[in-house]
């Protein structure tokens, strides 16, 4: 049972990743400047139309992650709740501005270059804010800079102490750092199915070549700060082969992403870009399972901290139920909205 509450919680994660962290990465890309005020228009326009339909379904895998942690591990819900609940609540603002902005620059009835102009600045910055947090509370995880449960309610802990020196360093800065440019790396190559005005399409291909570049710099730079840390990067992949052949297959796809995008194949291109983003999330996962987080205590992990028995078997039923549900609606909502935008 607890394996199968694993499954669905990494599957909502690479879901919420893919889906969701392009939306964010759609916002990231209208804060960088554009020669005309045309196609700044048109950029906003394709945004608008590729993020419309689905934007809100996308935080349906985050409630889900969370659900399944209050519900089947408990003692992970609460101490990242608990431990991290600053860079949680940073998190939570931002997806509500981010969502209430968006919508405002569709729906308020006084549509005015100056309240567009606003929601729009408050929509790309918000989706910047909450993909740096989500990064930061992913470098924040197994670092072992989270107290454990006996150090946090000592009677000579300071707030501090337990709940913003685990998250504010450098490490956790960078790991935002990296988010951020995977998700305007992945918005950047989807959107360039979503247009077939050519000079926005150029527009988005050079976009995700400067991100491509970025990305690749922004991952070194987490490794080279990792040296910092209580074990590095480095010192991890050495001892996990199997971690290291993940990251080398998402490196060699890059390949085949370009020669997809210059062929102008829409699907391959998308597929290709999704399937590096996972296999950077399996190498994540390869590093550190079965571990949840890693605290001043020690490893914490998922079989350790799971429920009891009973309540697994409610879950997991509850899960596989809505799943039936879920993922046939999920399909039909992308075809319905997306098919007839790929070239």
């Amino acid at each position: 049972m607890t394996h199968v509450l694993l499954f669905f919680i990494g599957a909502s994660l690479l879901l919420y990743v893919l889906l969701g962290g392009s939306d964010y990465g759609a916002g990231i890309l209208e804060l960088l400047p554009v020669r005309s005020r045309a196609l700044r228009e048109a950029q906003k326009h394709t945004i608008n139309h590729a993020m419309g339909p689905v934007w809100e379904a996308n935080h349906m895998w985050l409630i889900l992650i969370v659900v399944i942690l209050f519900m089947g591990f408990p003692t992970v819900f609460t101490t990242l709740m608990v431990s991290l609940h600053i860079p949680m609540l940073a998190l939570l603002v931002g997806i509500v501005v981010r969502g209430a902005t968006f919508a405002f620059r569709h729906y308020d009835a006084v549509q005015d270059e100056k309240s567009q102009r606003a929601y729009t600045r408050l929509f790309s910055f918000s989706s910047l804010w909450t993909a740096m947090w989500l990064g930061i509370i992913a470098g924040t995880l197994n670092r072992g800079a989270i107290l454990g449960s006996g150090a946090r309610l000592s009677a000579g802990t300071g707030a501090w102490e337990a709940y913003i020196a685990p998250w504010l360093d450098l490490y956790p800065f960078c790991v935002g750092l990296f988010v951020v440019c995977i998700f305007a790396f992945l918005a950047s190559v989807y959107l360039v199915g979503e247009t077939r005005d050519a000079s926005l399409e150029k527009l988005f291909i050079r976009r995700a070549a400067v991100f491509n570049a970025l990305l690749v710099i922004t991952g070194g730079l987490v490794f080279l700060v990792s040296l910092s840390e209580r074990e590095s990067l480095f010192a991890i992949f050495g001892a996990h082969p199997f971690a290291i052949a993940v990251i080398a297959i998402a490196t060699l796809l890059f390949v085949a992403l370009w020669a997809f995008i210059k062929l102008h194949n829409v699907v391959f291109s998308r597929i290709v870009a999704g399937g590096q983003v996972t296999m950077i999330l399996l190498g994540w996962w390869l590093l550190y399972a079965p571990n949840a987080l890693v605290t001043t205590e020690g490893p914490l992990s998922f079989y350790e901290a799971a429920a009891p028995a009973a309540t697994q078997l409610q879950l997991m039923l509850a899960l596989l139920i809505g799943s039936l549900v879920i993922f046939p609606s999920l399909f039909f909502l992308l075809r319905v909205f997306k098919t007839g935008a790929a070239k």
